[in-house]
């Protein structure tokens, strides 16, 4: 049996087969956006989309409000980063992450562990020449398989509030299998 399990929600579920998972039903306005190469799945709001790359090793989703097909950058959405490292420890190049972006913005970040995960984060403002955006960057890492997740949601600041509504179930619903 494989175990996923859903951050947020922190319970353990058990999939009978190997190539579905099993998942609580999505919030109404969201359905799953499953990725079985990586054993995941994240909540997609109704009307956005989805978007894979790979690049050197490292795997990159997007849930995003802009279509990628149609444009080079995205305002609003989720990037998801997948590292399967083989020197590195996943739980301490997690925190150094996190702790590098609360140190260059000034922010305040936290921790916690569930089951065999590590999670750190943080929430922060960037401004550069195109204005200033917020973000909530967490790192997920999994000592077991030595396997790091980076996920940033982000938005720019002047619609922040309305898309941190969308934000928020899909940064506390995060379903990863313990076993990749």
């Amino acid at each position: 049996m494989k175990r996923i399990v859903v951050l947020a929600l922190v319970a353990a579920l058990f999939a009978p087969g190997i190539r579905a998972m099993e998942l609580p039903k999505a919030p109404a306005g969201f359905a799953w956006q499953e990725i079985p190469e990586v054993k995941a799945a994240f909540l997609k709001p109704d009307g956005w989309f989805f978007k894979r790359e790979s690049d050197k090793g490292t795997l990159a989703y997007f849930i995003t409000k802009e279509d990628l097909s149609k444009t080079d950058g995205f305002d609003t959405g989720l990037t998801v980063n997948v590292f399967r490292l083989k020197q590195d420890s996943a739980v301490d190049r997690g925190k150094a992450m996190i702790d590098q972006m609360a140190s260059k913005h000034k922010v305040k970040s936290w921790s916690r562990s569930f089951g065999p995960f590590q999670e750190f984060g943080c929430e922060m403002k960037d401004t550069d020449a195109s204005g200033t955006i917020m973000m909530h960057s967490l790192t997920i890492a999994n000592p077991k398989t030595n396997t790091l997740y980076l996920f940033i949601f982000e938005s720019p600041i002047d619609g922040w509030d309305a898309a941190w509504k969308l934000g928020k179930p899909i940064m506390d619903s995060l379903a990863i299998d313990d076993d990749f």
